[in-house]
Order: structure tokens, then C-alpha cells, then sequence
């Protein structure tokens, strides 16, 4: 295809082999915001972003409730299951899915979430969130085998995902079917592992992306 995804979006994605369709919005194209503004040459050599490097190429995507039969069935109202999971591009040649542009919503940045993940480096673990890379306490053993690191998703995964979070598993291509989608990857879902981690950092586990981003001078508002 040769029509590109702009931010805000809102787009569709076939599911494989079937006539249905699940739907999503993009609220932020790292390699066209993140990348083109800032100078990942020229950062200091302690900060590793993980959007300068694991996921360079993404799109951040929320993904809406329902599963149609028709694109034109779609309805904008629909509630979020999924708030935040990057993927590799939803127009890249390498989506191996069906997709299109069904209308375009403003983002609003100030309520825009990445994903949390927890990243090894020095034996440390480090919490990785937008911009954010923060060392956390946890060390030693329990670094290397506590999980929620970064992994990046591919649109398949993500429509296969949003069919798991709404109990429709029977539609994923049993040959593909994963035993969990996402859980692994994003403290989000591990309240109890987040409110810890977020503690012994002193950070108000409550704070928005967007309010923590730009205390810590990273202002999600000039990419938009």
C-alpha cells in the first residue's frame, strides 16, 4: 500500500484469513516525531532511550473494543482495551495483515502512556518508559530473572492481542496463538511489581507519563 499512517489515525486491521476486523488509533510515530526531532547522535553516553534504539521504527497504537464484520461498522465511541503497545509499523511492507485508514482524532499528548518495561544492562534493571530510563534497585538475581523487558510487537500480534483481551481467542489461527499477549511486557498489568518499583524510585506511581516526562525535562508537547 502505498498511503502511509499519520499520527491519530485511526485504522483497521484484517484479521488473517477472515473477513473480520478490529480497529486502533496511532498516537505516536517514533521515527517521525521522537527521531526527527531529537539528535540520538548526541546524547549523553549514560542514556539509553529505549525509543533511540529497541524501538526506533514503532508506532505507539491503542487498540478498541469489538471485533466487525464490516469497516464501515466501526464505532469511534468504542471503549480501549489496550491504551499503549508499540509495534512495528501498521504501513510497513513487513505488516503481514490488511489494513486502512478509517478517520483521523487529535492525540492528546498530555494523556499519551508507553509502555513500562524493565531493562537489564550492568546487572542492573533499569525502567524504561518514553524517554524515561531509570535505574531501579533491583540487582543481583532478581535482575536477571524478573521479566517485563522491552519486546517489540508486529501489527499481527497486536490484532491477535486485542482478541485475547476480549476473550475471543478462538479467532486466533491456532498454529500462532499465544499462551498471554502484552501482560509480560508492560508493568502496566502488574500493579503490585509497579507500585514497588515506583516507590523505592520516590515516584508517584499515579503521575502521568506526560507530567513525570516533563518534570524530568523531556516535554512530550514539541513533538506534537
Amino acid at each position: 500500500m502505498s498511503k502511509k499512517l499519520k499520527v491519530g489515525d485511526i485504522f483497521y486491521l484484517k484479521l488473517k484469513d477472515q473477513e473480520k476486523y478490529v480497529f486502533g488509533r496511532v498516537l505516536f510515530d517514533v521515527k517521525k516525531q521522537y527521531q526527527k526531532i531529537v539528535n540520538v547522535n548526541n546524547l549523553p553516553s549514560d542514556y539509553f532511550p529505549y525509543l533511540k534504539m529497541f524501538y526506533s521504527d514503532c508506532h505507539l497504537v491503542e487498540m478498541y473494543d469489538g471485533v466487525y464484520d464490516n469497516i464501515n461498522d466501526f464505532d469511534s465511541s468504542s471503549k480501549i482495551i489496550i491504551p499503549r503497545v508499540l509495534t512495528q509499523p501498521v504501513d510497513s511492507k513487513r505488516n503481514v495483515l490488511d489494513w486502512g485508514i478509517v478517520s483521523n482524532q487529535k492525540v492528546d499528548y498530555t494523556q499519551i502512556e508507553f509502555p513500562e518495561n524493565l531493562n537489564l544492562s550492568n546487572n542492573v534493571k533499569f525502567l524504561d518508559r518514553g524517554e524515561l530510563s531509570l535505574r531501579t534497585k533491583i540487582t543481583g538475581n532478581e535482575a536477571e530473572s524478573i521479566g517485563y523487558k522491552s519486546n517489540m510487537c508486529v501489527p499481527l500480534t497486536v490484532a491477535n492481542a486485542s482478541l485475547d483481551f476480549q476473550g475471543k481467542r478462538d479467532l486466533i489461527p491456532e498454529d500462532i496463538c499465544r499462551p498471554s499477549y502484552l501482560k509480560d511486557n508492560d508493568l502496566y498489568y502488574n500493579p503490585e511489581l509497579r507500585a514497588k518499583i515506583y516507590t523505592e524510585l520516590n515516584i508517584d506511581p499515579d503521575k502521568s507519563y506526560y507530567e513525570l516526562s516533563k518534570e524530568m525535562g523531556f516535554d512530550l508537547e514539541r513533538f506534537y
